[in-house]
């Protein structure tokens, strides 16, 4: 049980440099293809994250500077960006 905590823990904190990777570029990049992936990618993350306590999202901060907000404000501008 510790094994797979520590697992699932190791893959949050692996995936959030991801996360931050994928901001960045979106940040960048007009293409809506990068933009489409990374709104799929990213709820199930923002899942994940939610429900870690908030010990391991402040750890997960302090590696990587992501947090919850951050990206609920990039799904909410790529959303409307999709509907404008």
């Amino acid at each position: 049980m510790a094994k797979h905590m520590t697992t699932d823990y190791d893959e949050l904190m692996a995936d959030s440099l991801q996360v931050e990777n994928y901001l960045k570029q979106a940040r960048h990049s007009q293409h809506s293809i990068i933009r489409l992936g990374l709104e799929q990618w990213l709820f199930p993350y923002l899942r994940r994250y939610q429900s870690t306590s908030p010990q391991v999202q402040f750890k997960i901060f302090l590696f990587s500077h992501f947090y919850g907000q951050k990206v609920e404000r990039v799904l909410e501008d790529l959303r409307g960006d999709r509907y404008a």
